[in-house]
């Protein structure tokens, strides 16, 4: 059974004199890479392009591999591992299936040290979006529901990649997703008190009642992290600590963190404009903000000018990270901010030494 951390923990606004003085920002490097989206590992980027992934030493500013993939669903790095999702076991292209729910999707594995490549999945049914840390790694898997119409109710597996065993870690319906892992713990977004489907497709809906959940690799043990009469979701970790995006009778979000020692949980961002997709490494946490403008280029009448934001929960700091422009999707690792920028134009990302 869940183990239910409600009851004895302890939410709070983090202060002006906490979590919000000004700290003037310094990038120490910053590099430009072309790709869509970005997977973020100490000082290894794999980045989205039209041939597939490719993967980057930052700090070496080289390219370390080009994994040719016909169409994916989602990819992460650890260590030497890359995974993904892809589609070339789909005879029907994307575009007639309308979705992942409905594909062939598998889940592939490249070690960099070896160049070899694996594959991880066989069912049928769709594995997408896999998150990976050392030996295991985390998907979404859709092969018990029947129906399979979007959005799927999707359940997490886990699989050690040396052993090859293979656990689904959830259950129920309203579909269980956005999960991440690191240190042992796995956490995702729980749909399971979302029993409308359609619902469950808005990600910044305050009705979408989805929650936040962990699961302890070692012990089998599931904990309820956040269990709120709205919407919790998109939650990241890092060691003991988990951030997540809230939309409390708002359909703008904020950025919150939970300590799975003290079982406290803090309030990062308290604002009238948008904060999303918070990640984190260590104490620093990363966010899209939209107090300085829009997130959407080319949606309303402006500004466009949404900003990546990090703070420092340690030393109570906030900076502000970006220029002009709609900055979005950030990542983040011990020394390196990776973002990139809502355009029409070519895809790019920006990758920032900040320590």
């Amino acid at each position: 059974m869940p183990v239910d951390l409600e009851s004895r923990k302890d939410t709070k606004k983090l202060s002006e004199s906490e979590a919000t003085k000004s700290d003037p920002f310094q990038p120490l490097e910053e590099h430009e890479l072309v790709g869509w989206q970005g997977a973020l590992d100490g000082d290894r980027l794999v980045t989205r392009g039209k041939a597939g992934l490719t993967v980057t030493d930052l700090v070496a500013n080289k390219q370390l591999a080009s994994i040719s993939v016909k169409h994916d669903a989602g990819f992460d790095i650890s260590g030497t591992f890359v995974v993904w999702s892809d589609l070339r076991n789909e005879e029907t292209p994307i575009g007639e299936l309308g979705s992942f729910d409905v594909s062939n999707a598998d889940i592939f594995l490249y070690d960099l040290s070896t160049g070899e490549e694996r594959q991880l999945t066989t069912d049928p049914s769709a594995q997408i979006n896999p998150k990976i840390w050392g030996k295991y790694v985390v998907w979404m898997d859709n092969a018990s529901d029947a129906i399979k119409e979007y959005p799927s109710n999707w359940q997490i597996v886990l699989f050690n990649i040396e052993t090859g065993e293979q656990k689904t870690i959830t259950s129920g319906n309203g579909g269980h997703t956005n999960q991440d892992i690191d240190a042992g713990n796995v956490v995702w977004e729980n749909g399971s008190r979302v029993s409308d489907r359609g619902l469950r497709a808005g990600e910044n809906v305050p009705e979408n009642n989805t929650d936040i959940y962990l699961y302890r690799i070692e012990t089998g043990e599931t904990v309820s992290i956040a269990t709120e009469d709205y919407r919790e979701g998109r939650p990241q970790v890092s060691g003991i600590l988990i951030t997540w995006e809230v939309f409390n009778g708002s359909y703008t979000g904020d950025v919150f963190v939970h300590d799975t020692v003290t079982r406290r949980t803090h309030q990062v961002t308290d604002s009238d404009a948008n904060q999303r997709t918070p990640v984190i490494s260590g104490h620093v946490v990363a966010w899209m903000d939209e107090r300085n403008g829009s997130s959407t280029h080319d949606v309303g009448p402006g500004p466009h000018n949404s900003d990546i934001y990090i703070a420092d929960l340690e030393k109570g700091t906030e900076a502000l990270v970006t220029g002009d422009g709609p900055q979005i999707n950030p990542l983040i690792s011990e020394h390196w901010i990776v973002y990139g920028k809502s355009s029409d134009e070519e895809a790019v990302l920006t990758a920032v030494r900040y320590r």
